[in-house]
Order: structure tokens, then C-alpha cells, then sequence
């Protein structure tokens, strides 16, 4: 089963906050870089919601698709507009055939871990073909249980040794990471995607470097991390350290930021707004006495950072 016929990919909250974060940055940066006159290209789905942000918050005209030839013809049906073109293949076919003249935005965004061997030879692929003043992202799975635990053979293999096993030389040293664990192991997976983002780059012989700072983990169910950033030559980089949001964000930055939203009716949300913002901490008795029952306060501080990206839901009768 293809993971849209299991997951709605607009309804997740935590990954609808990161989206929302990421194009509020990329609104920030255009007031220095003119994203109008970029490509986009991702992985819509039968959704398209990063497409349908990119085109109406940017401007982008042109607009693609990798979606695999047997669900092409459901993803052509569900493309919000007519610009949207769906790539039927392997996400590495469309970015062959991609002029990587023309500056881009690309947002790999796969729901497999890295023992699909795809998500680093494509996020490889790109860059070393991107052009200076482009922005890669790349979304992967990151539960450990994703790391293979025997070899072709039956071995048994620790988790530094799968990780060999899958990654080859992009894997972290025992030195780097001496242990691997489900508190960490997504630090481990983001800090090997970025380095072999950088090799590559480097390796390609194109000059400049890649900037790193769009970088998030969340979990709705799976935990997910998302990587990406900027390439830049030394006229971009200036302009890149110049802009107001890329100093400012409290977003963005080399590190992973972690996305936790509680779930809340929308009553509850109600209530809660309207106590905010607040200068002082929103705590746990404040909301007994509007509500008339406990939060937790580590829910209450979620909230409270996130609550203007905070999705609504609701049913339409059409």
C-alpha cells in the first residue's frame, strides 16, 4: 500500500506547523531572494499542500512532481493547477532530466528511512547538480528500528554496523556517536544527511558551500526529521547573512528544532488563545481556572510557542 491511501499528509499537525514554518521563512528570505523566478520541486502526493504554499506565498510558476509512474495518473487528476507537472518515475529519473540552470527549491520529502537507499543518492544527485542560491530539503524517517540488525548474511550487526551498512562512508564513527539511541538517533541521521549533502556539493567541483538552518524533528506518529538550507556562492551568502528573517528566526539555525503540538479540541484551543500571548509563562493552574482542568505544563509550553501555527480542522458540506 502507497503511504497516501494510509495518511493524509495535510491533516498531521506537527508536520502542518513545520510546513507552515518553512515557507514562513522562505516568505522572509524573498525579500532578498526573488523565489518567483525559482522552480519548485517535491513530492506532492495526491495532496499537494507544499505545492499549493509555494505557488500562492512565492509565486512560483513552475512547479513539478516526482510521483511513480503506477500513481501518476491520480496525482495528474489531483494537481491543484494546471502548472503542477507530475513526473511519472523514480524521483532520480526527474531529477536527470531537471535544468538545474534555472535556481530551484527542492523538497525531497520521503516517508522511508535511510535504508532506502534513495534518500541519499538522490539528496547526493541534487547536490551536485543545484545551482548557487537554491534550497534542498529533505524529509526522512528516523525511528531506530529502521537500522538493520543482520547483514545479507544473517549476522547480527549493531547499530553503528547497520548503519555502515546502509549509509557506506556517510555513517557516524563510534568516536562521533558512541552510542545510538532512540534519544539521539535522529541528531545521528541529521547530522550524516547534511555531511553527505556537503560532500557531494563539495565533491561536484561547483564551488561555494551549503548552508544549513532549515532543520526540524517532530512526530505525529513516526518521528520525522527535515534537513535543508541554502547553496551559496560568496554574492549570495552575503545577501543570505544579510536578510532580516535568516538573522532573526528564532526557527531556523544549524540544529534540529523540535515541532510538538498537544492535541486539542477546539474548544480548548479557544480558551487557550485567549490567554495568549502572555508575557508570563502560561502555567497549569491558569488554565484549571479557565478551563476547569489540568494541562500538563509541558503541553501548555508547546502550545504556547506554536499556538499562531497551530492548524484548524473541521468537515465541509459540499
Amino acid at each position: 500500500m502507497a503511504s497516501f491511501e494510509a495518511i493524509n499528509y495535510s491533516l498531521r499537525p506537527n508536520k502542518c506547523v513545520e510546513r507552515k514554518i518553512i515557507f514562513e521563512t522562505l516568505v522572509g528570505l524573498s525579500s532578498t531572494f526573488d523565489f518567483s523566478q525559482y522552480q519548485y520541486l517535491g513530492m506532492g502526493s495526491m495532496w499537494f499542500v507544499d505545492f499549493v504554499m509555494a505557488h500562492k506565498q512565492l509565486g512560483i510558476e513552475k512547479l513539478v512532481s516526482f510521483e511513480l509512474a503506477e500513481y501518476s495518473p491520480r496525482a495528474t487528476f489531483n494537481r491543484p493547477y494546471k502548472n503542477i507537472k507530475v513526473f511519472a518515475g523514480p524521483a532520480a529519473e526527474g531529477i536527470e532530466e531537471t535544468d538545474w540552470s534555472k535556481p530551484s527549491i527542492v523538497w525531497l520529502d520521503y516517508d522511508c528511512g535511510p535504508e532506502n537507499s534513495a534518500v541519499f543518492d538522490d539528496s547526493a544527485t541534487v547536490a551536485s547538480k543545484i545551482s548557487s542560491g537554491s534550497i534542498l530539503m529533505v524529509t526522512v524517517n528516523a525511528h531506530l528500528g529502521r537500522i538493520p540488525g543482520q547483514d545479507s548474511e544473517g549476522n547480527t550487526l549493531n547499530r553503528h554496523e547497520g548503519l555502515k551498512l546502509i549509509l557506506k562512508d556517510a555513517a557516524p564513527s563510534s568516536e562521533e556517536f558512541k552510542h545510538i539511541n532512540q534519544k539521539n538517533y535522529h541528531n545521528v541521521l541529521a547530522t550524516c544527511l547534511t555531511r553527505h549533502i556537503e560532500r557531494a556539493h563539495r565533491r561536484s567541483g561547483r564551488g561555494g558551500k551549503f548552508v544549513s538552518f532549515l532543520n526540524y524533528y517532530y512526530k505525529d506518529n513516526a518521528p520525522m526529521i527535515t534537513i535543508g538550507g541554502m547553496f551559496v556562492d560568496e554574492e549570495s551568502d552575503t545577501k543570505l547573512r544579510e536578510n532580516r528573517c535568516f538573522l532573526n528566526s528564532e526557527y531556523i539555525g544549524p540544529a534540529l528544532y523540535p515541532i510538538q503540538v498537544p492535541p486539542l479540541t477546539h474548544r480548548e484551543r479557544i480558551s487557550l488563545d485567549a490567554l495568549l500571548p502572555s508575557i508570563e509563562q502560561l502555567t497549569e493552574d491558569d488554565v484549571l481556572n479557565r478551563l476547569g482542568f489540568r494541562l500538563d505544563q509541558s503541553q501548555l509550553d508547546d502550545y504556547s510557542k506554536f499556538y499562531k501555527l497551530y492548524p484548524s480542522y473541521g468537515e465541509v458540506t459540499l
